[in-house]
């Protein structure tokens, strides 16, 4: 398992595209749940369908903690 963390994926997701295609990604958008602008959630989303990855979005904040392990 590897972790890639960021806040604007839209921007660097492609550096990672042999990384993605066609692999199971965990989406965590969470952070944006509290924020006014979530613009750079939906381009993040857009773009790892182009890239070819299977997502599975998840709120870690409010999800069961077996949801999240079983994600991961």
């Amino acid at each position: 398992m590897k972790l890639f963390l960021c806040s604007h994926f839209s921007s660097v997701g492609s550096l990672i595209k042999e990384e993605i295609e066609n692999k199971k990604v965990a989406f965590i958008p969470t952070a944006s749940l509290r924020e006014g602008y979530t613009g750079y959630v939906g381009s993040a989303r857009k773009l790892f369908k182009k890239l070819g990855a299977i997502v599975t979005e998840i709120d870690i904040s409010t999800e069961a903690y077996s949801t999240i392990q079983s994600v991961f």
